[in-house]
């Protein structure tokens, strides 16, 4: 099961080292182009995703707070064994957090965050 919740990239700083697996998903509109970050984190790794196939499913079931895991972890699982990702470590995530949550220039921020559990 996951639950899926909007946050600020300052609240996901925090929560980031108390959860073991989750999946965010950042869209922001620069004013020079778009951002769009899809994390996966499975204890203490991060994968950066890099499937335009992710991102789609994501924009299919933004609207549910709540759904099955395999409405998601498939569509994750299926980039990582095609080799669309990269890992990264922890104070990326860190910094690429910390810098959004201050831009002054940023229109429109999306942060989707997904905690998968189990039942």
């Amino acid at each position: 099961m996951f639950f899926q919740q909007a946050m600020k990239p300052k609240e996901l700083l925090s929560v980031l080292p108390h959860v073991s697996e989750c999946f965010f998903v950042v869209n922001v509109q620069l004013p020079d182009r778009t951002y769009q970050l899809a994390v996966y984190k499975y204890q203490e790794s991060y994968f950066r995703i890099q499937d335009m196939r992710v991102f789609h499913q994501v924009y299919a079931i933004v609207n549910q707070t709540q759904g099955d895991e395999e409405q998601l972890l498939p569509f994750i699982e299926q980039a990582l064994e095609d080799n669309l990702y990269r890992t990264l470590a922890e104070w990326l995530i860190q910094v690429d957090l910390s810098v959004l949550s201050v831009l002054p220039t940023v229109q429109a921020l999306d942060l989707v965050y997904y905690e998968f559990i189990e039942n």
